[in-house]
């Protein structure tokens, strides 16, 4: 039997990393580096091949193999790795595994989604799927429609699911004191990035994140639009403008004038500074107003929200792969029985 070894969550800078190891030499490997052979499982300090101290960790005995949960940084994570590979271990694709009784495609890449969810909304639509998800499949792949408008029409709504694993991406443009740095720190609860009333405060890309009616959103706040300026501010400006994300929020500060480009989502930033009785436009905002930070909160939540949910039993496509087949389907290219086999 091959011995094969596979990292069952994602990349991680200080997380707990999970490590699945197959093979006769399996626990061979694991002995060797200090852990004692038992049924149960039990905590160890595992060591390298040269009795270097290699992680805290804990081992148990599941699904034909043995499960290894570790520190889950880079460093770790890359040392085990060595150690592995120099004992004649390869890796192996967690998708071709039939772990925690996941026998079925669709069940693994749902479990390796779940591992990389990036909020909690994202948790819960793996979850649903996981219990629910095939027979939503299956139930689909039986309609018998000849159309491939109802396909597309739910591939549609279901391509926002992507940002529960690679969160939604708000960029903050505009001139400089529209408030950029302070509406990236009221965002995000924190001290991120420098404020005040000298122009040209911000020079790179500052990025937070934060949470909000369960989705993740990030968030990066950029140089301002400076006349003149040194060839340090208007470099690190046009390298700025070179990424604009899943969106750009263009902040027009009190008496400034909105730009030209309609790709641009204008937000009147500061409007706290509004003359008495003056209306605020519908995305106004400042960061002394916590009702118009949590407007413009849900609204980007709505520019992301799914069309599909698990209270109307539709949201089973949260892969790319799958998605790409049921759009093959769609476009005549891939057969119904060939997508029932190769995912249920």
């Amino acid at each position: 039997m091959a011995n094969h070894f596979t990292w069952l969550s994602a990349p991680g800078l200080a997380a707990l990393s999970v490590l699945h190891l197959r093979g006769e030499s399996a626990a061979i490997f694991l002995r060797a580096r200090g852990w004692r052979d038992s049924e149960k499982p039990r905590h160890v300090w595992l060591k390298t091949a040269r009795g270097d101290a290699l992680d805290e960790v804990m081992i148990a005995r599941e699904d034909g193999g043995l499960t290894v949960t570790c520190h889950g940084g880079p460093a770790v994570r890359a040392a085990f790795e060595a150690e592995l590979r120099e004992a004649g271990f390869a890796a192996l694709d967690a998708a071709s595994l039939p772990l925690f009784g996941a026998t079925t495609r669709y069940k693994r890449e749902i479990l390796r989604l779940l591992t990389q969810a990036q909020s909690d909304e994202g948790v819960r639509y793996c979850l649903w799927a996981l219990e629910h998800g095939e027979q939503a499949l299956a139930a689909w792949l039986s309609r018998g429609d000849p159309s491939a408008a109802p396909t597309k029409d739910l591939l549609t709504r279901s391509e926002s699911t992507r940002y529960f694993f690679e969160p939604f991406c708000v960029h903050l443009w505009g001139p400089v004191n529209a408030g950029k740095s302070s509406l990236l720190n009221a965002l995000c609860g924190e001290h991120l990035a420098a404020v005040g009333d000298e122009p040209g405060l911000t020079r790179d890309v500052i990025e937070g994140r934060f949470e909000h009616e369960g989705f993740t959103i990030r968030v990066f706040d950029t140089p301002g639009e400076l006349a003149g300026g040194s060839e340090l501010e208007r470099r690190a400006f046009a390298q700025a403008r070179e990424q604009r994300g899943d969106c750009v929020l263009y902040l027009v500060p009190p008496g400034g004038a909105p730009p030209a480009d309609p790709s641009l989502l204008v937000v009147h930033s500061r409007s706290d500074e509004l003359a008495p009785g003056h209306e605020a436009p519908p995305w106004a905002v400042s960061v002394r107003d916590e009702a118009s930070l949590a407007r413009l909160k849900s609204a980007l939540v709505e520019m992301q929200r799914p069309g599909v949910s698990p209270q109307a039993g539709n949201a089973f496509a949260l892969g790319a792969e799958l998605r790409r087949d049921l759009e093959a389907l769609a476009e005549g290219a891939l057969g119904a029985d060939e997508i029932r086999r190769k995912w249920l």
